[in-house]
């Protein structure tokens, strides 16, 4: 389905409607009660501070475009033209040895389903160290032989065997990206008008390359600019042996990505290896830290914390801004959310596998 007169009228609508949807209240500093019982609630100096932000870039970018704004350009698609922001950044990631995870797997008796804890330990105590071992079992070698082909599979598979054992935090999934190349990893962030089928109007992708992560955004300079932009981050999603890193993306970045594919006829993304980090980001530091939103993990990893940034609720506010008057300052601090949070995705991706499998 291309642009067309029917998208063009949808996109007009959407932007009548942008300010009438407001999804979040506002409570006094320190009402934690509101915020506990709200849907989507910012402080009130939160979002005076972001008030402030948006009236001061709108004044200080008047007159400017967005070409100005932005080193980009525009890239052509089937299905019409969409904004290209590309930037790059210094970043060392390393995954585990996957040798060290094949050992690890395969002496792992608890894969096999019936054994825990402790029948382990007795098998272990009667000479039974590993699946392949097992395979000889009396009771247990019709499930340990197909594990013991666990070294011989590709990674998704790898991963879906194990899951059916360990929850999606366990380290064990974690480990089994060990098995992807680091240019697989495709760490992957949107930002919507909302948060139910609504349109997206930033695609943030990046990937590792020679030591640098390289993040390519696809920004709607209109409505009708969603479906374009949606083609050309397929073009990432969809290479040969992706592995898709995110953060909540399993409950919310991935199937929205879908809604939004559907919405234009095009089928959704199924089938590729997805790795969730804040359910591992949870199991590893939800005792220690106040909440475990990405911002608060980019806080421990690096001490620092954004300024300038916009809360993810008024980001729809910012980016009408921008439609009404054609002024593209609201649009920095979208842009730049977007980025960064590409970019402490992969930090974190490190982070985990130094917490859990040393420094590789």
């Amino acid at each position: 389905m291309g642009t067309g007169p029917l998208v063009t009228t949808v996109a007009d609508s959407w932007r009548q409607r942008i300010d009438s949807q407001q999804e979040y209240e506002v409570a006094r500093d320190g009402n934690i009660f509101a915020v506990g019982f709200a849907g989507s609630c910012l402080f009130s100096s939160e979002y005076a501070r972001a008030v402030r932000l948006k009236q001061t870039l709108a004044e200080h970018h008047a007159g400017r475009t967005l070409e100005e704004l932005f080193c980009g350009a525009e890239i052509d698609t089937p299905c019409g033209a969409c904004y290209k922001i590309t930037s790059r950044e210094q970043i060392d990631l390393r995954v585990p040895d996957p040798h060290r995870i094949r050992e690890r797997l395969s002496s792992d008796l608890t894969l096999v389903c019936g054994i825990g804890p402790k029948i382990e330990a007795r098998l272990r105590r009667r000479g039974y160290a590993t699946l392949h071992d097992l395979c000889s079992h009396p009771r247990y070698r019709a499930h340990a032989r197909g594990l013991a082909l666990l070294d011989r599979s590709d990674p998704g598979e790898m991963r879906r065997m194990v899951m059916h054992r360990y929850p999606a935090s366990h380290p064990r999934l974690l480990g089994l990206s060990a098995f992807h190349a680091i240019e697989d990893f495709l760490f992957f962030d949107i930002e919507t008008l909302g948060l139910f089928s609504r349109p997206i109007i930033l695609f943030g992708a990046g990937r590792i390359a020679g030591g640098e992560i390289e993040v390519c955004q696809y920004l709607l300079r209109d409505i009708a600019e969603e479906e374009a932009a949606i083609l050309a981050t397929c073009a990432h999603v969809q290479r040969d042996r992706t592995a898709l890193v995110t953060f909540n993306g399993r409950s919310f970045d991935l199937p929205y990505f879908n809604d939004r594919r559907a919405y234009y006829g095009h089928p959704g993304v199924a089938g590729i290896s997805h790795y969730d980090l804040l359910h591992f980001a949870r199991r590893r530091w939800k005792h220690d830290l106040p909440d475990c939103r990405l911002q608060t993990l980019e806080h421990l990893m690096h001490g620092a914390r954004r300024t300038d940034d916009v809360p993810s609720a008024m980001v729809p506010e910012f980016y009408a801004t921008y439609l009404k008057t054609g002024n593209p300052g609201p649009l920095i601090p979208i842009v730049e959310h977007n980025r960064q949070d590409v970019v402490t995705l992969a930090r974190l991706f490190q982070r985990l596998f130094e917490e859990w499998y040393g420094n590789p």
